[in-house]
């Protein structure tokens, strides 16, 4: 790869000045081949981002690489292959991958009309958002983490530039009152504001990517699927929707809030967070509302565990034209029907009746 050839191409290291934000400006660094097309014309293509020019001068001989891109082998500045070795190898399948995905979801276009560039660094929500993504698929961890993960993974926005995990000084950590955050504040709070954007425009993504999916699979959807969970603080928690309720972690002192997600063919659409000491039976009205106005989802089967039902509800789902499904395990799986509603022949709603009770094995006795 780095041999030169005397005929019609050769490789060169380029230079390339970009400003990175308000007066601060990086030097990267490209590896570009120079070849002759079938006119006869020279064109230039780069072949590889090497990175910012400061990081690589650390650990490479820049100068010694260019003379072996170009072939130099003269005595007086001989240079030899065994001079120039790898520095690192960084995982770059995951992300090619999650960017892919993102680009056919159409979520790069979705994303960037929710939020402007962020401040400072000029990139944008979309690209921001894209990181978190990948990390969550890649290697799940919290927004701390995600600095080390940019250690291991080649992690660049879509001109190549790569993502550096930005750390404390090592003295100021130590003297600072948070001493066991390593990451810098700055992009920390980076990550944290990409959160406060996305938030801002979950509604639109949702609903934009549930058309998107709509159209891709064809789905059919006449079955909804909705279920709960929590998740604790250490700490104080949110004021406005951190409380103490019944924890599915065991943790019933710890502040919490409740998780809702629904799901249609398999795919989640949309998700809900509720405050922690809310029941989940007064959690139902509001996604089915959010499903008729927000998905135009009218006619149903709505499918819950029995935490779920209650007269209210019921009475709000016959009223809406919905069926009602609980689901609960006992011993053996089994479902029983709650309500069953009246479903308009236009409509693709599916009626569905009370299957039978199933028979208990007959007990056996042994005698000793």
């Amino acid at each position: 790869m780095f041999s030169a050839c005397p005929g019609d191409w050769t490789m060169f290291l380029r230079l390339v000045r970009a400003t990175v934000s308000k007066g601060v400006k990086r030097e990267y660094v490209r590896v570009v081949e120079a070849y002759r097309d079938a006119s006869g014309k020279t064109r230039h293509h780069t072949i590889i981002n090497l990175g910012r020019r400061d990081l690589l001068a650390r650990h490479l001989d820049l100068e010694k690489l260019a003379r072996l891109l170009h072939g130099d082998a003269r005595a007086d500045r001989a240079v030899r292959r065994a001079g120039v070795a790898a520095i690192g190898a960084w995982d770059w399948g995951p992300v090619l991958a999650v960017r892919q995905l993102w680009n056919e979801l159409g979520l790069d276009h979705v994303v960037a009309q929710g939020g402007g560039r962020g401040r400072g660094d000029g990139v944008s929500l979309s690209e921001r958002a894209l990181v978190l993504v990948a990390n969550r698929l890649a290697s799940p961890g919290s927004e701390h983490a995600l600095a080390q993960w940019l250690e291991t993974d080649f992690v660049c926005d879509r001109h190549g530039r790569r993502w550096i995990a930005a750390w404390r000084d090592e003295a100021e950590r130590k003297a600072s009152r948070t001493p066991r955050v390593r990451v810098a504040g700055r992009q920390l709070q980076q990550w944290y504001r990409t959160l406060d954007q996305l938030i801002e425009c979950k509604a639109q993504i949702e609903h934009a990517l549930y058309l998107r999916l709509r159209d891709l699979f064809s789905l059919q959807v006449d079955m909804v699927f909705y279920d709960l969970t929590s998740t604790y603080f250490e700490g104080k928690g949110p004021p406005e929707i951190g409380a103490n309720g019944h924890s599915r972690d065991g943790k019933p002192r710890n502040p919490q809030v409740l998780v809702g997600l629904v799901m249609v063919d398999g795919w989640p659409i949309a998700h809900h967070v509720f405050a922690g000491n809310r029941r989940d039976a007064m959690t139902v009205s509001d996604v089915v509302i959010d499903l008729e106005q927000r998905f135009g989802l009218k006619r149903i089967v709505f499918v819950g565990d029995r935490g779920m039902v209650t007269s209210q509800n019921l009475d709000d789902l016959r009223g809406g034209g919905q069926a009602t499904l609980s689901a609960a395990i006992a011993g053996a799986a089994r479902c029983s029907i709650i309500s069953k509603a009246r479903p308009d022949p236009s409509s693709n709603a599916r009626s569905v009746s009370r299957p039978a009770r199933s028979h208990r094995r007959p007990r056996r006795w042994f005698r000793r």
